[in-house]
């Protein structure tokens, strides 16, 4: 059986004696059903793992009494920012859950001229804190120490034009260009993602502007869902850490 794992949001020490709160504390005794002594992972995205066993259990509290602490790197050599239209929340979900997977290193949601859907300014708090627990959750399934970024909702212009290094590509269904013949990419690439009806005339204009490539990924129309996830997984095979 593979040792649990579970985010904390505090700092930790080797010799510690942790105190989970409530939430993690049920996952481990009423989800994960752990007694006394089981071993378990924490970490705080520090990029260390924690590793201990559980000292006592209480009604609504878990002891953890921490033994080693281990650096252990599972970020990909290749930095990747994905831009993102925003979509409906069960396909947004599973991007945000799967790029964690796959080893991105910031995601920002992004409004278009043709998005389907618009956050509320007073839904944006619960919306973010939604996405953040994604992460959390796909970090502990996957192995990941480190936590992504899930940045603020921006409109496509910010988005594009704020600073940023390295490559620079635009998913364009129909282009010629594809990421196989972009060259070489060093150690950071930024894609930007469309909703189902693509992106205006304006939006490309402007990402032109700002130095981002069209690139396709092939000769079929991927759904929104599918198109960023599989520009990662070969970004990530070609000069990452997917072997």
């Amino acid at each position: 059986m593979r040792v649990p794992r579970i985010f904390v949001s505090i700092d930790i020490q080797q010799d510690d004696c942790i105190n989970l709160e409530e939430a993690e504390s049920h996952y481990f005794t009423a989800v994960l059903r752990l007694k006394i002594k089981n071993e378990v992972i924490l970490f705080n995205g520090t990029g260390y793992e924690y590793h201990g066993y559980i000292q006592e259990i209480q009604k609504k509290s878990v002891l953890i009494s921490i033994k080693t602490q281990i650096k252990k790197n599972t970020d990909s050599p290749i930095k990747t920012r994905l831009l993102i239209a925003i979509s409906r929340s069960n396909r947004f979900d599973m991007i945000i859950q799967k790029a964690t997977e796959l080893g991105i290193s910031s995601i920002t949601p992004i409004e278009t001229d043709y998005s389907d859907i618009k956050i509320k300014k007073i839904n944006l708090s619960h919306k973010l804190n939604h996405w953040q627990k994604i992460i959390i959750n796909a970090c502990q399934q996957s192995g990941r120490n480190c936590l992504p970024t899930i940045e603020q909702i921006q409109s496509f212009s910010d988005a594009v034009t704020s600073n940023s290094s390295g490559k620079k590509i635009i998913l364009t269904p129909g282009c010629n260009k594809t990421l196989k013949s972009i060259g070489s990419v060093k150690n950071e690439i930024s894609i930007v993602s469309g909703p189902e009806g693509g992106f205006s005339k304006k939006e490309m204009t402007i990402a032109k502007e700002t130095g981002f490539d069209a690139i396709s990924l092939g000769p079929r129309i991927l759904r929104t869902e599918t198109a960023p996830l599989a520009a990662l997984s070969i970004i990530q095979s070609k000069w990452g850490d997917l072997t």
